[in-house]
């Protein structure tokens, strides 16, 4: 049980930089412009959840992300505490982002976030992004576009920053022309409803996934220099906090997109954030209406499974959000996690070869730096069966990576681990001002340098697009093209056998320990470090896994077992139905409850083979899918089964066979 208070203030504190709001504005919409008040989400679950689709419902899936709960992150709020004391105002940099609702209706002011409502913290709106105005004219976007904006009073020009410019009248846009599909207005008790090609454009998501502080500007020798206080600076100048939308920019998604079906459900090639990110499935997205085949899913996966567990233990938010909904949030943040990377390694003199490779359209790990980590586990044994090797232990109980940031006198010292991060700091002349010390630092507000950023870049990466933005990697170097690190371990001679683990955490310890120790202003670090510590300490994720093993006949007799255990399943589900099918065509009756209760205990029968706790060959030999050459998602038309473990090989066993013999029974029977 969380005890700590609720985010009431307890101090003031003088700001170590003394901005204003004028530093921090931005063009755009802005605050108390917009004539009419945004739509709260309950008023679309009328039509948008609970028709019996929970899996696909708008509402729902919505509930499940982090767009939902951007308002009610603990994390948000302790870092926000903190961004407030550094630099007076710049609260409301998170707040325009994270709780558009209330910064579009002029509760940003104090930009310490008291203002909000528990509306507010509804996040990412379903109202407000359906308000969304394309910042470029198009002769594709709706008319009335053009006079939003004509009257504002600075263009905007950049992606990022939250930059959005907002429809002030209540008439809601997205990619589908739902009027000329339901000959009526759905959403007729708000206004018009119009056709927007801005909602499938990677530079909606941009607009709130491209983050730079304006209270910097880089200057011609690429430096980044206090502005002018009390003075808005340039948009596109910026110090970079955060680069999604310009990582996928310099990529290949963007540039005519990857075959992806992992992440596109029903539309493999993937170009835009929308496609992986709001994957398309077959359904309903309303109670009434069409079916459709390209129903974006409105689960906004991404990588933080940290924030949704602990948010039901919340003391304020805690009553305002459903348990077992953003439980599965967790399980589809997990699950997007193992989709984003494979693994493949190899043993040879001495040496282990692990090839980590980003399959995601942005930087491996990407988005909010700070605390954000990916790293490899490596144990290597002999032929024995003794461990010989570790690099890349982690400690539940301590919540601490052996070795990381170790000095080598220190006896946890690792010279070998192999962490991906970005980590920002301070120039020296900027420290000198602030009366700090040079280096790394997790004041987000106040850093002005890339210390490290040797995160993987996604496929079609070049130095030179990634220079552009101030995205090249610090402290690493990957040649054009590479979408991958190879990493090599020294594991000696005697090693025969290895196994490799790639793990994600959304925060650390030593970044929830800094957002606790740092704020003297409210109670959000306080709240925030007794969640983590009396929740789940943000426990890592194994994104992916492989097993080195020399033994050919262990790996073919894995092989053969799960081969076997396949075909058993696959020739029960087409004996089962063709006897079915026999019945009916001679014009009998079949029992379909029989038919499908013997396909379930034949399913059983496989699951117990593989994975199962019959399976000796395979999970009992201590191998991993990766070691007989499965990728980490099953093949198509079945690339929506996650393929981690033995578990998952039968998952995707179960589909392959059903989907083949569907087949095969739709050619003999029709």
């Amino acid at each position: 049980m969380v005890t700590a208070a609720l985010l009431t203030a307890t101090t003031v504190q003088a700001a170590t930089v003394a901005t204003t709001a004028n530093d921090f504005v931005l063009p755009g919409t802005q605050p108390s412009t917009v004539g009419d008040d945004f739509a709260t989400p309950d008023e679309c679950a009328a039509c948008h959840a609970d028709y019996g689709s929970p899996s696909i419902e708008p509402h729902r899936t919505w509930q499940t992300s982090m767009k939902a709960n951007a308002g009610r992150d603990p994390l948000m709020w302790a870092a926000h505490a903190v961004a407030q004391q550094d630099a007076s105002a710049s609260g409301e940099t998170c707040l325009r982002c994270h709780l558009p609702k209330g910064w579009l209706e002029g509760r940003s002011v104090p930009e310490d976030g008291s203002a909000m409502t528990a509306d507010d913290r509804e996040g990412v709106q379903c109202s407000v992004c359906r308000r969304l105005v394309d910042p470029q004219s198009d002769p594709g976007n709706p008319s009335e576009d053009a006079a939003i904006l004509a009257a504002l009073a600075e263009p905007v020009t950049t992606v990022g920053g939250a930059q959005m410019i907002v429809d002030p009248d209540q008439r809601l846009r997205g990619p589908v022309d739902v009027v000329a599909d339901l000959g009526i207005n759905p959403h007729s008790s708000f206004g018009d409803t119009l056709v927007s090609p801005y909602h499938k454009s990677a530079e909606l998501c941009g607009t709130c996934h491209n983050v730079a502080n304006p209270m910097f500007t880089r200057d011609m020798a690429g430096d980044y220099q206090l502005n002018t206080l009390d003075t808005p600076g340039d948009p596109a100048l910026g110090f970079p906090e955060q680069s999604t939308y310009d990582e996928w920019l310099a990529s290949d998604y963007a540039g005519g997109g990857v075959v992806a079906p992992q992440f596109g459900g029903t539309e493999p090639l993937v170009s835009t954030c929308q496609d992986c990110h709001m994957s398309a499935v077959a359904g309903n997205a309303a109670s009434f209406g069409p079916t459709r085949s390209d129903v974006p899913l409105h689960t906004f996966a991404g990588a933080n499974t940290f924030v949704p567990a602990v948010l039901p233990s919340h003391p304020t938010f805690g009553s305002e959000v459903d348990a077992a909904v953003l439980a599965d949030g967790v399980d589809l943040a997990t699950d997007m996690l193992r989709r984003a990377a494979t693994l493949s390694a190899s043993i040879d003199g001495g040496v282990l070869t692990v090839r980590v490779t980003n399959e995601t359209g942005h930087k491996l790990p990407t988005g909010y730096p700070e605390g954000r980590r990916m790293w490899l586990h490596v144990r290597a044994f002999d032929d024995e069966g003794a461990l010989v090797y570790e690099s890349g232990s982690y400690d539940l109980a301590s919540a601490e990576l052996a070795g990381h940031n170790a000095l080598m006198s220190d006896p946890d010292y690792d010279p070998d681990l192999q962490v991906w991060e970005a980590v920002h700091g301070l120039t020296s002349g900027w420290a000198t001002t602030l009366g700090m010390t040079a280096g790394p630092s997790p004041h987000l507000m106040l850093v002005n340098v890339r210390e490290k950023d040797n995160r993987i870049p996604p496929r079609g990466f070049t130095n030179a697009a990634y220079e552009a933005f101030d995205g090249e990697p610090v402290g690493d170097t990957y040649a054009d093209g590479e979408y991958w690190d190879d990493v090599a371990y020294p594991v000696g001679a005697g090693a025969v056998r290895a196994a490799v683990t790639l793990y994600y955490q959304t925060t650390t310890k030593e970044y929830v320990e800094f957002l606790e120790d740092e704020n003297v202003t409210n109670t959000a670090g306080q709240v925030l470090f007794d969640l983590w510590d009396q929740v789940n300490r943000s426990v890592p994720v194994a994104m992916a896994r492989t097993y080195v093993e020399p033994d050919g006949r262990a790996v073919a007799a894995c092989r053969k077992s799960v081969a076997k255990a396949q075909a058993k399943y696959f020739k029960s589900y087409v004996k089962g139905w063709r006897k079915c099918f026999d019945l009916e065509g001679r014009g009998d009756t079949c029992d379909d409850a029989d038919v499908t209760a013997d396909v379930a205990a034949a399913e059983a029968k496989m699951r117990t083979a593989v994975g199962g706790a019959k399976d000796k060959r395979c999970s009992g030999a201590d191998l991993e899918p990766s070691t007989l050459g499965n990728a980490a998602y099953c093949p198509a038309p079945c690339a929506h089964v996650l393929v981690f473990d033995f578990s998952g090989v039968a998952d995707c066993s179960q589909c392959l066979a059903e989907t083949a013999a569907d087949a095969a029974l739709e050619a003999g029977y029709g």
